[in-house]
């Protein structure tokens, strides 16, 4: 019998294959890893010194109730009311996820049946997109404007009577862009007119610079029952591998969201759920230690990519992400390739983000020191140069 399945004409992870082709560069003392998206950071020492204690109850190796633990859930409501003016009832209108990723697939899973349109600013985060192909959905990228913010106009355009989603994440990923009060409340009065969902991913929110400010749709009083949002320990918490998340939503979204997370998940890790209410309540101040160190490597980064004649740069203000067009007559997958062989460089095509994303590369400078900012941008330099 020849196996049929659903998903055969999604195409898989695209980082995937090229992480496998930089594996063979890993074990090399020059290798420089700018493709992943992580922080160079961990959490902070007083909460895993906490955790370590509370590791050895019994209650540390069993299930949380589906919406998480309720003490992490209330330390979360304190969190985002400081943070982004977000009012959130923690019994009510939290759930606790296994990430960000698996919080938007289920967010897609709850609303979207098949043959229904999800508006996506583009580029867009290539996971996002297989969610909406694998619930059946139609993923209709929107192009970003030349600074990569969404352009209102664009996505109502794009509004059919078979939309139910619009997704904005901001601070985006792969462009670091933070999106302008402005614009995000044109889109959240679009979705309000036209009574669709507003997916706010927010898993970047405490990683903005530059005086830029975050801001959420979800703190639109009016616009609570048409707005669900995202967020992450992942990158702003040092917890990536630890797989905590979590989704905002209306009580009635939050009851049907939970029959598809106890089917894919029952709950979060309990481990990372426990680590992740000490970083709230013991590593703020640590964590703002390393953004401030981020900072100061972004400036860094801008400088030297500046220098770079072949590179076209706008910089963003979030993320640990840069996003530059690229002055070649190669595809940016090749060219991606052809860094990697010759500079022992990893970095993402910016094809992997979609069609509009083709002329770009995607770096992270996430786990990276000074130092190697530096070595990584002279390395890019002599590779440019001495292509004719």
């Amino acid at each position: 019998m020849t196996m049929k399945f659903r998903t055969a004409s999604i195409v898989p992870p695209p980082i995937v294959e090229l992480s496998l082709a930089a594996r063979r560069f890993a074990s090399r003392p020059d290798y420089l890893d700018l493709g992943q998206g992580v922080p160079g950071f961990i959490p902070p020492r007083a909460a895993l010194a906490v955790l370590s204690d509370r590791i050895h109850h019994p209650s540390a190796h069993r299930y949380t109730p589906d919406e998480g633990h309720i003490e992490l859930r209330e330390e979360l409501a304190v969190y985002l009311r400081r943070m982004s003016g977000v009012l959130v009832d923690p019994e009510r209108e939290v759930v606790i996820t296994a990430g960000a990723n698996q919080a938007f697939a289920g967010v897609v899973l709850t609303v979207v049946s098949p043959g229904d349109r999800v508006i996506m600013p583009a580029p867009y985060y290539f996971n996002s997109y297989m969610a909406v192909q694998i619930a059946g959905g139609i993923p209709v990228p929107a192009p970003v404007d030349h600074e990569f913010q969404p352009v209102p106009e664009v996505i109502e355009g794009l509004v059919d009577s078979r939309t139910r989603v619009v997704l904005l994440v901001s601070p985006n990923n792969p462009t670091g862009a933070v999106y302008e009060r402005s614009r995000i409340d044109q889109i959240v009065d679009i979705c309000l007119e036209h009574d669709l969902l507003l997916v706010s991913d927010e898993t970047y929110a405490r990683l903005v610079f530059d005086d830029a400010r975050h801001y959420s749709a979800r703190s639109r009083r009016d616009a609570c029952e048409n707005v669900v949002m995202i967020g992450s320990f992942s990158k702003d918490f040092g917890m990536s591998g630890w797989r905590v998340g979590y989704i905002v939503a209306p009580e009635h979204f939050v009851r049907e969201y939970l029959k598809v997370h106890d089917t894919v998940t029952i709950c979060a890790p309990t481990a990372g759920q426990l680590l992740a209410l000490e970083v709230l309540r013991y590593g703020l101040d640590t964590l703002d230690d390393e953004i401030r160190r981020m900072a100061a490597l972004r400036d860094l980064a801008y400088r030297r990519a500046f220098e770079i004649d072949a590179l076209e740069v706008v910089r963003t203000a979030g993320t640990f992400y840069m996003f530059p067009r690229v002055r070649s007559s190669l595809s940016t997958r090749g060219l991606a390739l052809d860094i990697l062989e010759k500079k022992h460089i990893f970095l993402l095509p910016g094809s992997l983000f979609g069609e509009v994303g083709e002329g770009h590369l995607r770096l992270s400078l996430g786990p990276l020191t000074a130092d190697a900012v530096d070595e990584a941008f002279d390395r890019l330099a002599s590779y440019f140069a001495s292509r004719p």
